[in-house]
């Protein structure tokens, strides 16, 4: 083990018993869409995604969330919750022995499936986001340095939200970024892991536009900040090695099913991604 990777490691460890332990209170609450523009690969149909992200904001850390994922990692965390999840699962097997149709349809359909598994926790005062996600059920956790991100500020302006915002540019993990930024909220935070502007990101864009999030609301608050759950059950690894694993598994999705149930679910390709759009971050190609 590297003596990078080990510090990194230790980092992340103790990210995590800062967060036990001290659980401080958000005092503002951002909702964000976060807006995929895409083609499929076999008709070139154009395709837009949008998902709903939450930022809560407390005192020197945030925590950046999918609201419906969190909603069923609560259920699993609750007895009765639990059972339903499983009896629900259970049906959509079924449903996939009757009628060979995806299983994950089934389960979008009830509106019972995860969106966005992505989270992430910044930690100003450390200067590193930890962040969270998953591969084909596996949980992975990663560190990224906030000092990754430097912003070059322009004099343009528009409005979102009511708030005059300034724009901002940076190249990040691959891709430009254009942000619109609200100097009035004195808040240096934003989506996903954009952040280190004076001002609250409102409106981000990727500058081929295939990601954008764009603020829909915002509220005070005081609350705790959600937790991940499990924390302790998640691998702990690297951004750019999580990045390629999970673009191959989303690319040989019906290969990677049919080995985790040993072939009892065969959907013979029909799983597998057929979209144009890449991640967020691209410099795993590198």
């Amino acid at each position: 083990m590297s003596r990078a990777f080990l510090i990194s490691v230790l980092t992340v460890f103790s990210l995590a018993l800062a967060w036990a332990d001290e659980k401080p209170n958000a005092n503002l609450k951002v909702q964000y869409d976060k807006i995929s523009n895409y083609h499929n690969t076999e008709t070139g149909e154009p395709i837009q995604s949008v998902n709903k992200f939450i930022l809560q904001v407390a005192p020197s850390m945030s925590y950046f969330y999918d609201p419906q994922t969190y909603y069923i990692d609560s259920l699993e965390h609750d007895p009765n919750g639990k059972a339903l999840l499983r009896q629900i699962e259970e049906d959509s097997y079924k449903e996939y022995q009757r009628t060979k149709t995806d299983p994950f349809e089934y389960l979008k359909k009830l509106g019972m499936l995860r969106n966005q598994r992505y989270k992430c926790l910044k930690d100003f005062n450390a200067g590193m986001i930890t962040v969270w996600d998953s591969d084909m059920g596996d949980k992975y956790r990663y560190p990224v340095e906030i000092e990754d991100l430097q912003w070059d500020l322009t004099d343009s302006v528009k409005t979102v939200l009511g708030y005059e915002c300034q724009l901002a540019t940076a190249v990040y993990h691959g891709r430009r970024w254009y942000v619109w930024f609200a100097p009035e909220i004195a808040v240096q935070d934003g989506p996903w892991q954009l952040c280190g502007l004076p001002g609250l990101i409102m409106e981000a864009a990727a500058d081929d536009d295939s990601y954008r999030f764009v603020a829909t609301g915002l509220q005070s608050c005081d609350e705790p900040l959600k937790d991940p759950y499990e924390d302790d059950k998640y691998f702990i690894t690297k951004r750019i090695p999580f990045l390629k694993m999970k673009d191959y598994s989303q690319r040989n999705r019906s290969a990677k099913i049919s080995a985790m149930t040993g072939g009892k679910v065969n959907l013979k390709g029909g799983a597998d991604y057929k979209g144009t759009d890449d991640f967020l971050e691209t410099d795993y190609h590198e």
